[in-house]
């Protein structure tokens, strides 16, 4: 975690510091909780990342790309399986109207696993779903919406809270069997075990953020945050097993971004249990928590996979520097929402949401980092892209990755 002047943040006393909670006590458990907080060794950025900056520095690297996750990386599963509300795929959405090629994302434009692409020199990587795409370059398995908790869990438990999305959620085991599928009926079609899984050796594998969705749709209830968050890190981690098990050699695992800095954590978080920045307590504790468990289960798999290149992007302090030294990256608006109709500090509405009837959208979403209260711009993408890739948010760094592939 950063502080105000962009240092990390290294013990429970920084953080205490910075955040000065004006009498607010937190929970014996949350306190333990910022203790096993391993801080980045990442740097600062000073200006805001555009495709150019990130465009071929890795090219050649990977020719091949497999990704997962929710709607943060969703390139269009949920639009062609038909699992967004009316209003986010009309035909005057505002979702992806910054460029053409960047229809059917939850955002203005591009997502981060698009500036990757872009940075290895690859086309943007397409949707499963889209049965008519080429995936000579790699496929994206994940879907809007996804939950790491098999469907049947929020289905049985009636946790159906859903903003944009239906009722019925997939679930990482989905993207899994789309993936078993994808490599028995196309990538290693006609191949032997062996000669598949050097193919699965050259190629990168990305999973995007898991477990947004099951804490979002068990809002509110009496389920053990706790136990929830053990069981959303355990599924993803059924994942991670088996892409190593399939022959993945490398893999970039994203952790969680501070939630309850997004205008949609902000609004919902009961007051007074926010921190100096606004951010809400309640929704950061329990992304901590998954961060936490997720860093560990990853030390574990490293262990067992000696050879394999398993990198850890940290979304939490990757956001938090963004937002500390938001005036370095030209954003204007770090919690206001750039869509929606809510009005007001947030713009953020439940009952109004982005896309909606009546709602609008600002006049420079490049100077918002939230999009539409729940997903961020093309910009903030951009951002994080490029803190992840060149400055180090990653651990160990992305740039030691491609070297372990080239060899170096």
């Amino acid at each position: 975690e950063v502080n105000q002047k962009g240092s990390y943040i290294r013990s429970l006393s920084d953080y205490k510091k910075m955040v000065k909670l004006n009498s607010l006590f937190l929970p014996l458990p949350l306190l333990f909780l910022f203790l096993f907080l391993s801080p980045s060794s990442a740097h600062n950025k000073t200006q805001k990342a555009s495709s150019s900056s990130l465009h071929n520095s890795y090219q050649g690297s990977f020719s091949m790309v497999y990704a997962f996750g929710d709607s943060y990386t969703d390139t269009g599963n949920a639009h062609f399986l038909g699992g967004l509300a009316p209003f986010v795929g009309s035909t005057n959405s505002p979702y992806g109207s910054a460029t053409n090629t960047s229809m059917n994302r939850l955002s203005n434009g591009r997502l981060l696993v698009d500036f990757l692409c872009e940075a290895l020199s690859i086309p943007h990587l397409p949707p499963y779903q889209d049965t008519s795409s080429n995936f000579t370059h790699g496929v994206n398995f994940a879907v809007a919406g996804s939950t790491a908790l098999p469907s049947d869990f929020f289905a049985n438990s009636s946790l159906l809270h859903t903003l944009m999305w239906k009722n019925a959620p997939l679930s990482l085991q989905n993207q899994t069997d789309w993936f078993n599928k994808f490599v028995q009926g196309v990538a290693c079609k006609g191949k032997d075990a062996q000669s598949c899984k050097a193919d699965m050796e050259k190629a990168l594998f990305w999973i995007g953020e898991m477990g947004v969705n099951d804490y979002a749709r068990a809002f509110g209830s009496s389920f053990s945050p706790q136990m929830l968050t053990e069981m959303a890190v355990g599924h993803a981690s059924k994942l991670l097993k088996t892409l190593l098990d399939a022959g993945a050699k490398y893999i970039v695992v994203n952790g969680l971004p501070p939630m309850g800095c997004l205008s949609s954590g902000i609004s919902l978080s009961p007051l007074p249990q926010f921190d100096k920045m606004g951010c809400s307590l309640i929704a950061n504790s329990r992304i901590m928590l998954h961060n936490a468990l997720l860093q560990g289960k990853l030390e574990r798999f490293r262990t067992r996979y000696p050879d394999c290149k398993i990198v850890y992007a940290d979304y939490w302090n990757a956001y938090l520097n963004i937002l500390m030294n938001r005036s370095k990256y030209q954003f204007q608006e770090p919690f206001k929402a750039c869509c929606g109709g809510g009005g007001g500090l947030l713009n953020f509405n439940l009952t109004s949401l982005c896309g909606s009837p009546g709602t609008s959208t600002c006049k420079d979403p490049s100077k918002y980092m939230n999009w539409d209260g729940v997903h961020l711009t093309e910009a903030t993408h951009g951002v994080l892209a490029d803190l992840f890739l060149n400055q180090g948010f990653c651990r160990p760094s992305f740039s030691e990755l491609i070297k372990n592939k080239s060899g170096i």
